[in-house]
């Protein structure tokens, strides 16, 4: 039996995200009988010292970290590796990397950061086997694991049930959960190296629901995986289960604009479905094409329509720099946010970002744009809402002042609408005498 601590840090977040990663971890930890404990500094906010603190006061003997790529990860948990690294018990610790993170260039980050093992792929198995003496890179590939819900109680649902969704009001209690794992489409600029494409049983989800519902009264539900709308009869078949809870939820999910029609979207806002999170990210055709993003204009506009006519409000992702990418293309994505945002949000034009492992990556390594893992990391990936590998023929500085430009225009379009909203909250207040006002600041 192993005594195990999994880090949760801290995203510099007031409303922390549930670790799921850490959820499922934990379960399969317990399962082979275990100890498992966790920081959530993502909560408490200790700085990166205080885990010297713990690994003095507690053995552990397997210290875990996942992490997603990205600039402020990569940044965080190198700062908390050599915190481990330099700790007098560090011999007696198997100090092990996760998630989409590190799964890029495994070699890389095991040397960056002194890792005794990184794992790519599902992690529930490859905990396990970290824990009793697995080194290296491990190729976990993917399992078919179901939560084991008696592992809520060690985390505290009173903080995490406060997160906000686009769609959620102030007295909704949310919690991310999963439908399935992995995609069926691989663009080329994704960072998710992972194989495989696994769905729950339906049964399996809706007993979670009822699960967290009832003992911790969470009535919305964010599905966090990569596509929840994986086929038409998937979509259904998970909205006609919800639809048969004796109680009724709200939810949002990772949708799919291939299967945006009329039935089905009506099917899920009847289900309690309020918002569909849409990856588009160019409006220029041959670039989707080139991405492999597997759609055409006509879907893309099609599908937000009737989207925003079945009542659900739309979560639109658009990227640029892609190669061949024009400041014409840039203003398209303006327009086309402006004529379809409900506004639920504010929404902006990032960048794509070729993270270390995916084929426009490797694209910008042949063309000369970038050396390796480290030179994106160490050099040039320092902001995600800035460009970090240029594809295209404009100079950054000419890219980015565009760039500007096009989410200024954004940035006053949301503003703006939520201007409007106030004003008429306030004219319905004094002027119409509407005793519900309940105050305009948000707390």
């Amino acid at each position: 039996m192993a005594n195990v601590l999994l880090i949760s840090y801290d995203n510099e977040s007031h409303l922390p995200i549930f670790p799921m990663n850490i959820f499922y971890l934990m379960g399969a930890l317990r399962k082979k009988g275990h100890n498992v404990g966790v920081w959530f500094q993502d909560i408490s906010h200790e700085p990166n010292e205080f885990l010297n603190k713990l690994l003095d006061q507690n053995y552990f003997d397997t210290v875990g970290i996942g992490f997603v790529a990205g600039y402020y990860p990569y940044r965080k948990v190198k700062s908390l590796s050599n915190i481990i690294n330099n700790h007098k018990f560090r011999e007696q610790i198997q100090f092990v990397l996760g998630g989409h993170g590190p799964a890029g260039a495994p070699e890389y980050f095991l040397d960056k950061m002194g890792a005794d093992a990184v794992v790519v792929g599902d992690g529930e198995n490859a905990i396990c086997e970290v824990v009793e003496g697995a080194e290296g890179v491990i190729h976990a590939g993917s399992v078919d694991s179901y939560p084991s819900l008696d592992c809520y109680q060690f985390f505290p649902m009173d903080v995490y049930r406060l997160n906000r969704t686009p769609t959620s009001t102030r007295t909704d209690f949310s919690i991310p959960i999963l439908s399935s794992r992995g995609c069926k489409w691989n663009c080329s600029f994704c960072y998710r190296m992972r194989d495989g494409f696994h769905q729950r049983e339906v049964g399996s989800i809706l007993e979670e629901i009822t699960f967290l519902h009832n003992n911790y009264l969470i009535n919305y539900f964010d599905f966090e995986d990569e596509l929840l709308m994986a086929s038409v009869k998937r979509t259904e078949e998970i909205c006609e289960g919800i639809s048969r809870l004796p109680f009724k939820i709200k939810w949002d999910a990772n949708g799919r604009l291939n299967f945006a029609k009329p039935e089905i979207l009506k099917l899920m806002r009847s289900a309690g479905c309020e918002y569909v999170n849409y990856g588009i990210e160019s409006l220029n055709q041959t670039i989707l094409n080139q991405m492999g993003k597997g759609l055409t204009l006509d879907r893309i506009h099609t599908g937000v329509k009737d989207t925003l006519e079945a009542n659900l409000s739309p979560g639109l992702n658009l990227l640029w720099g892609f190669p061949q990418n024009t400041e014409a293309d840039l203003w398209d994505e303006v327009e086309f946010l402006r004529k379809y945002s409900t506004n639920d949000e504010l929404r902006t034009i990032r960048p794509v970002t070729a993270y270390p492992g995916c084929p426009l990556f490797e694209k910008g390594k042949k063309d000369g744009l970038v050396k390796d893992a480290e030179d994106f990391y160490e050099n040039l990936h320092v902001n995600s809402d800035l460009i970090s590998i240029n594809f295209m023929d404009y100079p950054n500085e000419q890219a980015h002042k565009m760039l500007y430009q096009a989410n200024n225009a954004l940035i006053t379009n949301y503003y703006s609408k939520k201007l409007d909203i106030s004003l008429a909250a306030a004219k319905d207040l004094y002027i119409n005498n509407n005793t519900e006002f309940r105050g305009f600041r948000a707390i």
